[in-house]
């Protein structure tokens, strides 16, 4: 697997439904992955924060972790794979789609709960570090 690893959205939202501390977790396998996030991802995340303590403490989390921008080219190749996807009768949402876009662009792995991801061709799909 890479050791670069984008973290998906349902693994924080998960893990802070479980009163796990999603931070904490991911620091536990520090030596081993480095972690990533990317602006949809950062997004969706704190949208749903309504502690302003748990919103600062996201903030400052993500802001250590490496950042995956999305170029003009990298949302070409999600409306292309978007095209691709639906013909084949896998519809994905385009935030997912440029989710794993940013992953295949710079080898990354995507940790996330959610299966649809497995059915985007050439992405390395994980819900375990371990």
């Amino acid at each position: 697997m890479s050791n670069l690893v984008l973290v998906d959205s349902s693994y924080w939202i998960r893990l802070v439904g479980l009163h796990r501390n999603p931070f904490e977790e991911l620091a536990s396998h520090a030596d081993d992955f480095e972690f990533a996030i990317n602006g949809i991802i950062w997004a969706e995340v704190i949208r749903g924060r309504a502690d302003p303590a748990l919103r600062a403490h996201f903030e400052e989390g993500f802001s250590t972790m490496v950042f995956l921008n999305l170029s003009a080219g990298s949302w070409q190749r999600a409306a292309k794979l978007a095209w691709q996807l639906d013909r084949a009768g896998h519809v994905i949402g385009l935030p997912d789609l440029a989710i794993a876009t940013s992953a295949l662009e710079n080898d990354a792995a995507v940790l996330t709960f959610d299966r649809h991801f497995q059915s985007i061709p050439g992405l390395l799909v994980v819900d375990d570090l371990d």
